[in-house]
């Protein structure tokens, strides 16, 4: 009689603990008002364009690489960015939140010369940042949100120029990656879902500029036209370097 005794209230007890989750999973979500702090990751993939870029483009033009297969291809390459890091955000009224980013970023230069042949990936740059800025958001306790973040960045990196041109072009040789530190800006456009128990999910985009600034002692020049293009690299001091990515990031929201 004892044991039935224990095995009922352990199964009531089951049943009253299973019920009060079950409870919390159906509560709506509560989506962003005052107090409220969000944490997050996220990661980004897109396109980068500027003076930088075009330059390396630039300094590419005309050359004819000979693959392995006895063909010969001309040197195109793509460039692809990408960003991941961690979120922070606190809002102090309905609408208004404070939102810092630790992120690593980093512009890859990869040939085109088509699935069927090699292809060969280099890191043009990359950079290890803090970003800090106003987060102003559309709704007030709903389960969706649209939010936009202005940011100012500062971050510490390298740069390395013509990566491609270095491996693939015969007799000519880049200084290597130079060292870089920058400000920036940054502003990204969000499209957030709430759901249940405070985990939230953001779809959206993202712009940033970078202006970079380096010093190369000798100006990089390819090997005369026998071998090379003779083309000089038109940004050794630097220029524009912007990015825009789709941002997708996934986190938790609670209260203070």
């Amino acid at each position: 009689m004892k044991k039935l005794i224990i095995i009922l209230l352990t199964f009531f007890s089951a049943n009253s603990i299973m019920a009060s989750e079950f409870e919390e999973l159906d509560k709506p979500p509560e989506g962003a008002y005052k107090g409220q702090m969000l944490l997050g990751g996220f990661v980004c993939a897109g396109i980068p364009f500027g003076e930088l870029i075009t330059a390396e483009d630039d300094f590419l033009a005309g050359n004819i690489y000979e693959l392995s297969s006895g063909t010969w291809k001309e040197l195109i390459v793509n460039h692809l960015a990408f960003d991941m890091g961690i979120s922070f955000e606190y809002m102090p009224i309905d609408h208004l939140g404070a939102k810092g980013r630790l992120r690593y970023t980093s512009i890859v230069q990869r040939t085109a010369f088509g699935r069927e042949n090699e292809n060969w990936n280099e890191r043009l740059f990359r950079l290890f940042s803090i970003t800090l800025g106003p987060s102003f958001h559309l709704t007030k306790r709903k389960q969706w949100d649209i939010t936009l973040t202005p940011e100012l960045g500062y971050g510490l990196g390298s740069y390395e120029p013509t990566p491609i041109a270095a491996r693939l072009i015969e007799n000519y040789d880049n200084t290597g990656a130079v060292d870089i530190s920058c400000f920036f800006f940054a502003s990204e456009l969000n499209l957030t879902i709430y759901f249940s128990g405070g985990l939230f999910m953001s779809l959206g985009a993202e712009y940033t500029y970078y202006p970079l600034s380096f010093s190369i002692s000798n100006p990089l020049t390819q090997p005369p036209p026998d071998t090379g293009n003779g083309k000089t690299y038109t940004a050794d001091s630097g220029g524009s370097l912007q990015t825009i990515s789709l941002n997708i990031s996934v986190g938790y929201a609670f209260l203070n």
